[in-house]
């Protein structure tokens, strides 16, 4: 345990103390929730939404856990901000997008998080290809290694969209992740009075739910992309005195 505690608290990847605290503060917000969804809430989906808000939950300790994996394990070199970024990030959707049904009364929120989360998939995709160039002391082709964040960011966004079916197709009479109920859709649209949480007209009311997730996927691309070019541009652990090829390179001459 000693041990355990030195590598968060301790290691080269540490978090700071202004971190913690962001971390700390999302997750009593989405304790705050699990809270109100089991013993409060009166909603016929509350218990639906305290498995996703427990599910959440448990991804905002995701650095913590990683850190029980082995010394040579990728994950070990990867950095606490991940976790600033993806605790913010499932706060966000967790509790503000599904909890709070912005994703139906502010219909923007989920062309956001798509485009922002396509961005921050790319970035991570490049963390954890350099802590497989630092796990095994190579010297790699930073175009290479950027192209593979990009393609991270591919598949990262597609499994998403796989869960999202796979949810609603288990639990069809109260999952909408996908949001395939259009009679749900229209409910919302008569008590906000906003339309129908669509930026592509689906022409047909059949092509409702697939606008949904081309639209979801339409923006997982696009972020991908931006976040693509954003490294080509700054390739940030490898230039400078964060150069990993040079750090390698020299090792390996040495």
């Amino acid at each position: 345990m000693k041990t355990y505690l030195n590598r968060i608290f301790n290691g080269a990847n540490s978090p700071k103390k202004w971190e913690l605290c962001i971390w700390w503060a999302c997750r009593l917000v989405l304790i705050g929730a699990l809270i109100h969804a089991l013993f409060i809430s009166k909603a016929d989906d509350r218990k639906l939404m305290a498995l996703q808000v427990t599910g959440n939950l448990i991804g905002m300790f995701a650095w913590e856990i990683l850190m029980m994996f082995p010394d040579k394990n990728l994950v070990r070199n990867l950095p606490a901000y991940i976790q600033d970024v993806s605790s913010v990030g499932l706060l966000t959707a967790s509790f503000g997008g599904a909890y709070l049904n912005l994703y139906y009364s502010m219909p923007v929120l989920d062309i956001v998080m798509h485009t922002v989360g396509g961005v921050l998939c790319t970035i991570l995709g490049y963390e954890i290809l350099c802590a497989m160039q630092v796990r095994d002391k190579i010297v790699n082709s930073v175009a290479i290694i950027v192209f593979g964040a990009l393609c991270f960011s591919f598949v990262a966004g597609n499994i998403w969209e796989l869960f999202e079916f796979t949810a609603d197709q288990l639990n069809p009479d109260i999952g909408d992740a996908q949001h395939w109920s259009l009679a749900l859709a229209i409910e919302a649209d008569l008590k906000d009075g906003i339309g129908l949480p669509n930026f592509i007209d689906p022409r047909d009311d059949m092509r409702y739910a697939l606008i949904d997730t081309m639209e979801d996927m339409i923006c997982n691309t696009v972020g991908g992309v931006i976040g693509w070019i954003i490294l080509k541009i700054v390739p940030y652990h490898h230039k400078g005195k964060n150069d990993l090829n040079k750090r390698f390179s020299k090792e390996i001459v040495n």
